[in-house]
């Protein structure tokens, strides 16, 4: 007989299918439990929870590979066959003839009676073993004797609360003398009704129970992290929103997310692209999966002993999809009360149900599908009918309006569900669901067949898509009404005014939302001059994608002529929101009074959400003129007003507004993650995702040094902003611009600002300009297009003199101490730039304060030399404060061109064999599969100094090429294994 392992029939599944995750624990537990001595393991938990996986795992790893490990499991059915399990388990012994060295007791022969595998290899059985009480008796003592003489090993029962009585006979008498280098792990399940093992184990034996639970949020993410389709953090789509969908259709079940995951990658449309396969898709398959088969397969297992009352049960728990009382599931069963407790025991007992408490339910959506799939569709109608009565009769509360909405439209009632189908939106829009009242308002405009209907929901639908998530189904659905159902003036102008902010802020683009909002005026003004005020206060909101500031300023002029005639308390928040806004962006002095005019109280739900959005844009308006700490009281009033609503929109405005702030306030360790969190929180609402990409990549540029993944960022952010009011895409610009000046590419700086000079050349946006323009005249300067910086220069200042707007000012200031510095004026230059950095710190905006000192010591460099490094020195550590390693290499290379050598008073001059700091970096770049000249641009260097650091650091690691540094250890986290 050969010892050996049997555990390879159990193999773990490799680690790139979606790993083990959530169960650290746990296995430890049975580790410990194992490596003591004699032992039962009890592994407990529901079917599904992935008992048989934990022990697959901890078996399976090599501390036990050299122990026996044989398995069976007891059977799901009426009549199983006495002792199966144990005689399965005991046919996988290794049989070969001399393996255990010495003759193994007679009474083994005992087992060779009932595993008639291992009759010929055991010794003869005692003569008492043919009386069959005998052989009972010696049967438990036969197979401790024979697994002890292979010393250590482990006997695996699954599905225990299956055993047939003579299987829990031999455990128990096993249990009574277990050998001491015997181990015994059964798996069971924790439903409720089903039969617990109870056991009386000696003293010197170890009992250990392991309670397996479904997975969290948390462990279904990181298992979707780790499935090989799932898009990677670094890739464009972030597998949150896919880990959320995945744990609410499964439970948190791992063999049911398992299912789930593979049979969208087996139905689901197969993508290849850039990010690899299925970037960008696995979440649309998922969704449009179905039930997998395994999962219906395994319900259909559980549900086949079931009774007829148990059935019915189950059909109407499908249809109802919603936990009620015993009694409302019995009365749309059909089944007398007595008989259908019984029936839902029976329910919960199989796993088909489980109790939320007293209401039974299933354990998640994929079983209900599964069991709705078999219910025909003459009793599903049926049914439904019956359900939907039941809930008008009973149960306490408000109706479930949604619930009913559907139970009507599945029996075939198109009328009442569609009826309650706008009851439930108009509930959920009341309470400030917005969220939902869209998703079932969308729903209602699809379902409505009268143009009348679906015009008065179209125009509730408009209204409240602005607070949600508002996708491009709800743009498609409102446009049909508009193209196709031909609305009363006074409805279609309200339709478009709604309709146009929704494109603003979610969908659309600047200049289609205003060209919406302008044709929805002339029907608003001859009918309703409240909402007319209400779509010129919408119009007046300015973007540097939108129509020229002076059109802006003549619609907002427009709308105050009418304000005095609105009554309506909503329509007066929106105006007043709208107002204080464009009025903000604008850089009007009468901005902080028209904010001060949002502080009343709200006395309803749509005014306080519309304050809340006052707030916000306030905060991100204020922020670009430079007053960031009041942008943080707007964005903390905001925050109060939305703490009874739910407006995703607003909730993520206020994230990326927060980012902004973070970055201009210089606080920015945890920077880059947050704004990687909320680009992917995000990914439908193209301006939030647009200023948390921009957030992304400065961060990226500056503090991670990354250049390529700053500059993917920040081309992504200018071409997915729709409504940009003044910051992504001259920020974007400008960071872009100056990554090419570092690279000495000053005509590649030029092209990257030029489409943003343009547009704000277009609009007259020069409020806007304080972030693009200074990098602007740089670059010009660098291409001898020094008379069109001058005009900039001069439309820059004509078009802030009688804006409020310091930062507009501070980089004024800036743009003409480079105009001096240009035509030969350090002094000036110096003096300008002084004036800057100081404006920039009063203004709480350390980096830009550090840019302009850089500025200036690059200036005072030229003058006075070496005697002028100090200056550069002290910027340098401001750089190193904030986290700038960008900026740090910079400043460090513009010393080294001025042949000023920094040395530090600690450390070696030499590193022998050794990398030296600089080299690891280049190391590290290396191995990511950086080109030479991406290596240049992080670290700012030249292509020719990474082309020197390279050949040191292959020489020294012995490398023949690149792939050889990622082979000596140099990954991503840093250290090197190699030579250190």
């Amino acid at each position: 007989m050969e010892r050996r392992s049997f555990a390879a029939e159990y193999e773990p599944r490799p680690a790139d299918e979606g790993g083990f995750v959530g169960r650290g624990e746990e296995a430890r537990r049975l580790r410990d439990a194992l490596r003591e001595g004699p032992a039962l393991a009890v592994v407990r938990g529901e079917a599904g929870a992935g008992l048989s996986r934990l022990v697959d795992e901890v078996l399976g790893a090599a501390e036990f590979a050299g122990w026996t490990q044989v398995r069976g499991a007891c059977p799901d059915t009426p009549d199983p066959v006495p002792l199966g399990p144990v005689v399965d388990a005991l046919a996988a012994l290794p049989h070969r003839p001399g393996l255990l060295g010495r003759p193994l007791p007679p009474v083994t022969g005992t087992v060779g009676l009932v595993v008639p595998e291992l009759a010929g290899l055991l010794p003869p059985p005692p003569a008492s073993a043919a009386d069959r009480e005998t052989r009972r008796g010696l049967l438990p003592r036969a197979v401790g004797t024979l697994l002890e003489a292979f010393g250590d090993a482990v006997l695996v029962l699954e599905d225990i609360h299956r055993a047939d009585p003579a299987t829990l006979g031999l455990l128990h008498r096993l249990l009574g003398a277990m050998p001491p280098r015997l181990r015994l792990v059964v798996t069971e399940d924790a439903a409720p009704g089903l039969p617990v093992l109870g056991v009386r184990v000696a003293g010197r034996t170890r009992l250990a129970e392991v309670r397996v639970r479904p997975w969290t949020p948390e462990e279904t993410e990181e298992f979707v992290r780790r499935w090989p389709g799932t898009p990677r953090p670094e890739r464009a789509e972030e597998p949150q929103e896919l880990a959320a969908l995945v744990h609410e259709l499964t439970g948190g079940l791992p063999g049911a997310a398992e299912a789930l995951l593979r049979a969208a990658e087996e139905t689901g449309p197969h993508t290849e692209g850039e990010d690899g396969p299925w970037a960008g898709s696995l979440l649309a398959a998922v969704r449009e999966a179905g039930v997998p088969a395994r999962v219906r397969r395994e319900l259909a297992r559980r549900c086949a002993p079931l009774g007829e009352d148990a059935w019915r049960i189950v059909e109407a728990a499908a249809v109802l999809d919603r936990a009620v009382p015993v009694g409302l599931l019995a009365e749309v069963a059909q089944v007398a009360p007595g008989r259908a407790e019984a029936a839902v025991e029976a329910c919960v007992r199989r796993s088909v149900l489980r109790t939320d408490g007293p209401l039974p339910v299933f354990r998640h959506p994929l079983d209900r599908r599964a069991a709705l799939a078999r219910v025909p569709g003459p009793r599903l109608a049926r049914l439904s009918l019956r359900a939907a009565r039941a809930l008008h009769r009973g149960g306490a509360g408000p109706l479930p309006l949604a619930d009913l909405a559907r139970l009507y439209r599945a029996a075939g009632r198109a009328r009442e569900g569609l009826r309650c189908l706008v009851a439930a939106a108009d509930r959920a829009a009341d309470g400030g669901d917005y969220t939902t009242a869209t998703r079932l308002y969308t729903q209602a405009v699809a379902d409505d067949p009268g143009a009348g209907g679906r015009i008065r929901t179209a125009a509730k639908l408009a209204r409240t898509a602005q607070l949600s998530r508002a996708g491009d189904q709800v743009v498609a659905a409102v446009r049909q009404v508009l193209d196709e159902d031909d609305p009363p003036p006074p409805l279609r102008g309200e339709i478009r005014l709604h309709l146009s902010v929704v494109l603003r802020n979610q969908s659309g683009g600047a200049l289609d939302s205003l060209d919406e909002v302008a044709r929805a005026i002339p029907d608003l003004e001859a009918s309703d001059p409240q909402t007319a005020a209400r779509a010129m206060a919408v119009a007046a909101i300015p973007s540097i994608k939108g129509w020229p500031v002076d059109r802006h300023r003549a619609w907002l002029d427009r709308a105050e002529t009418l304000a005095g005639r609105v009554t309506d308390p909503v329509a007066r928040a929106a105006i007043a929101a709208n107002r204080a806004t464009a009025l903000m962006l604008l850089g009007d002095p009468r901005a902080w009074a028209a904010a001060d005019a949002l502080a009343g109280p709200a006395g309803t739900a749509m005014e306080a959400a519309h304050h809340a959005r006052g707030w916000t844009n306030l905060a991100h308006a204020s922020s670009a003129l430079g007053y960031g700490v009041r942008a943080r009281a707007f964005l903390d009033r905001a925050a109060d007003g939305l703490a009874d609503t739910s407006s995703p929109y607003l909730e993520g405005l206020t994230q990326t507004a927060r980012l902004v702030l973070t970055w201009h306030a210089g606080g920015w360790q945890g920077l880059h993650a947050a704004a990687d969190r909320t680009t992917r929180l995000y990914p439908e609402i193209p301006d939030l995702r647009a200023e948390a990409m921009l957030v992304r990549g400065l961060t990226a540029l500056h503090v991670l040094g990354d250049v390529p993944r700053a500059r993917r960022d920040l081309a992504e952010a200018a071409r997915v902003t729709c409504y940009d009011t003044g910051v992504i895409l001259t920020a974007s610009a400008a960071a872009t611009a100056r990554i090419h000046l570092e690279a000495g590419r000053p005509g590649q700086a030029c092209e990257a600002v030029e489409e943003t000079l343009r547009q704000l050349e277009r609009t007259g946006g020069w409020v806007w300009a304080g972030e693009v323009l200074p990098t602007a005249v740089e670059a010009l300067r660098g291409s001898g297009r020094t008379a069109r910086a001058h005009r900039l220069v001069a439309d820059f200042t004509a078009g802030t003199a009688d804006r409020d707007a310091p930062a507009a000012r501070a980089a004024l200031t800036v743009c003409r101490a480079l105009l001096a510095e240009a035509e030969d004026r350090p002094e000036e230059a110096v003096g300008l730039l002084a004036e800057a950095e100081a404006r920039w710190r009063r203004l709480g905006r350390p980096f830009d304060a550090a840019r302009a000192a850089e500025a200036r010591g690059r200036c005072l460099l030229d003058l006075r030399g070496e005697a002028a490094a100090g200056g550069i020195q002290e910027v340098i550590e401001v750089y190193r404060e904030l986290g700038a390693r960008w900026d740090v290499a910079r400043c460090q290379r513009l010393l080294r061109r001025h042949d000023i050598v920094t040395t530090h008073r600690r450390g070696r001059l030499g590193y022998g064999d050794q990398l030296s700091p600089r080299e690891q970096e280049v190391a590290r770049l290396v191995v990511q599969g950086r080109a030479n000249r991406d290596i240049a641009e992080s670290l700012v260097l030249s292509t020719r100094t990474v082309e020197h650091h390279v050949a040191r650091i292959m020489r020294k690691l012995n490398a023949t090429s690149r792939t050889d540094i990622a082979l000596e250890g140099w990954g991503e986290a840093g250290a090197g294994a190699g030579r250190r």
